[in-house]
């Protein structure tokens, strides 16, 4: 089980826990499996974080994606400088991290096309 803010949440993820309102009373229950329209609505009601079965942080790691999310995630900070030089930086590693895992995914693929 892992807590994530909802912008990372992704279609197919499923609640470890219950999400509730602040009186206690449930909204939907753990074991629901995430979808587009799911967590527009939970982001409609202002939920900001989620508990979802597993290592969801780690099941993305995915760089490029990443650099691609980046936009959602900065979205509410737009105007601010210091967050968009923060942006700025994570977006450089990530397209830097990108490039060296797709190098080294074609120079194992090679590598092994030759063995």
């Amino acid at each position: 089980m892992q807590k994530i803010p909802l912008s990372l949440a992704k279609p197919g993820m499923k609640l470890a826990k219950p999400i509730t309102k602040s009186n206690g009373m449930p909204i939907i229950a753990a074991g629901v499996e995430l979808s587009d329209s799911l967590i527009s609505r939970l982001d409609g009601m202002g939920i900001d974080k989620i508990h979802v079965v597993g290592d969801a942080v780690a099941a993305s790691q995915n760089p490029s994606e990443r650099v691609t999310r980046l936009d959602q995630l900065f979205r509410r900070l737009e105007g601010e400088p210091f967050q968009g030089k923060v942006k700025g930086y994570l977006r450089e590693y990530f397209t830097i991290k990108a490039a060296a895992d797709a190098a080294s995914g074609s120079a194992s693929a090679s590598a092994e096309c030759k063995g």
